[in-house]
């Protein structure tokens, strides 16, 4: 064999291993490894940026649901408080509930008492 060969070969290597890399070599598939490490991270942090905010939306949708519902429901509620308003303010049950509950009747005309109006007195002049 020759010399190189044998410098080559360290004791107890098997001879058909490829020869040690130098200092660059090493260097380049640590550089390497760390690239690919580096990328697997920056992906795996955007991955899970995308899953959060999926999660958060999900949520908040879910939330802008429940206050729709609630919202419907609150209009409902203040329609039918509405209708209920507009239906005790009418004459006929202002009439009705005045005879049962105070004894009360519509005037007759002997009831009716007509009070004269003072003549308007002029107002004092403003003090300047």
């Amino acid at each position: 064999m020759s010399s190189a060969v044998l410098r080559s070969v360290r004791p107890g290597a098997n001879p058909w291993d490829p020869p040690p890399a130098d200092r660059s070599e090493r260097r380049a598939r640590r550089r390497g490894a760390l690239r690919r490490v580096v990328f697997v991270v920056v992906m795996l942090g955007a991955l899970a940026s995308v899953v959060w905010r999926q999660t958060v939306g999900y949520e908040r949708e879910r939330q802008l649901s429940a206050l729709r519902a609630e919202l419907s429901q609150a209009e409902a509620e203040r329609v039918e408080v509405a209708n209920r308003i507009q239906s005790l303010q009418t004459r006929a049950r202002i009439t009705r509930v005045a005879r049962e509950r105070l004894g009360m009747h519509v005037a007759r005309d002997e009831e009716i008492v007509m009070l004269p109006v003072p003549a308007s007195t002029p107002a004092p002049p403003e003090a300047p």
